[in-house]
C-alpha cells in the first residue's frame, strides 16, 4: 500500500497538487482558527475529491471545533461517507490496522486536544488506548527526539528545543508499529528510520505557515507484517 501524508495544512490545503493513489493521510491541523465550521466544510470537500481509495485524517492543536462541538463536526463527517476521522480510535485497510490521536503536550493553555507537559500521568492514559497491534500510528504531535525541533525559528519566542512527547515515545517502543506519522512542528517535517518504527513528520508548511517545499507530501509504501 503505498501511503501520502500531509499534515498542518491550515487552510491552504488547496495549494497541493496530489497524484492520488492508494491512501492518504492527514495529520492534523486542518484549520486556522480553529472554530469556523466554514473551514473544516472546505477542507472536507477538498478531501473528498482527492483521487485515493482510502482518505484518513485526525485533528490538530488547531481544530477546535472538533473538540468544542463534537455533534457538528460529526454532522459534517456524515456527508462524507468515503473519509475516514480518526479520534483515539482506528481503522483497518487491507489488513493494516491504522489509530489515530490528536493529543500533544503544550506548556501554553487554550490549545485543543491538549495536556501540560510533562504531566506523564496524562500522558500515560492518553497513549495507553492505543492498540498493542496498531501498525500505523498518527498523532499530531511527534515522539522526544524524532523530528520535534524547530530548526528554522521565525520568532524569538519559539525555542530549538526538542518538543516531542516522552510519554509516546515509550508507547511506541512498547507497541513497535512500522509507521508513525505525525506533524505540529513544521520546519522538522522529514522521515526518521529508526531500527523497527519509522517516523515521518508531514508537516507540510514552514514555521512560516507558507509551504516549504516543492512536493508538499511524503510517500511511502508499507506491507503487512508477517507474524
Amino acid at each position: 500500500m503505498k501511503l501520502h501524508c500531509i499534515s498542518d495544512t491550515h487552510t491552504l490545503h488547496r495549494e497541493i497538487n496530489l497524484p492520488g493513489g492508494d491512501t492518504l493521510i492527514h495529520a492534523g491541523d486542518i484549520m486556522s482558527a480553529g472554530h469556523d465550521a466554514g473551514e473544516l466544510l472546505d477542507f472536507l470537500l477538498w478531501f473528498d475529491e482527492q483521487k485515493y481509495t482510502n482518505k484518513i485524517f485526525i485533528a490538530g492543536n488547531h481544530d477546535h471545533i472538533f473538540e468544542k462541538d463534537p455533534t457538528l463536526t460529526g454532522k459534517l463527517l456524515r456527508q462524507f461517507p468515503h473519509i475516514t476521522y480518526l479520534q483515539d480510535s482506528g481503522t483497518k485497510i487491507d489488513g493494516i490496522k491504522f489509530f489515530g490521536s490528536p493529543w500533544i503536550p503544550t506548556n501554553h493553555p487554550g490549545k485543543a486536544f491538549s495536556f501540560p507537559r510533562n504531566e506523564n500521568i496524562i500522558a500515560n492514559q492518553r497513549w495507553a488506548h492505543i492498540p498493542t497491534d496498531t501498525d500505523v500510528l498518527i498523532t499530531h504531535g511527534p515522539v522526544y527526539g524524532k523530528l520535534d525541533k524547530i530548526l528554522n525559528p521565525v520568532r524569538e519566542s519559539q525555542t530549538r528545543e526538542y518538543l516531542g512527547d516522552v510519554s509516546l515515545g515509550r508507547r511506541i517502543e512498547e507497541i513497535k508499529p512500522q509507521l508513525h506519522i505525525c506533524g505540529h512542528i513544521h520546519s522538522s517535517q522529514g522521515i526518521f528510520n529508526g531500527e523497527i518504527t519509522t517516523h515521518i513528520n508531514a508537516a507540510s508548511l514552514g514555521e512560516d505557515y507558507q509551504y516549504s517545499n516543492k512536493r508538499r507530501y511524503i510517500e511511502w509504501d508499507i506491507t503487512l507484517k508477517i507474524t
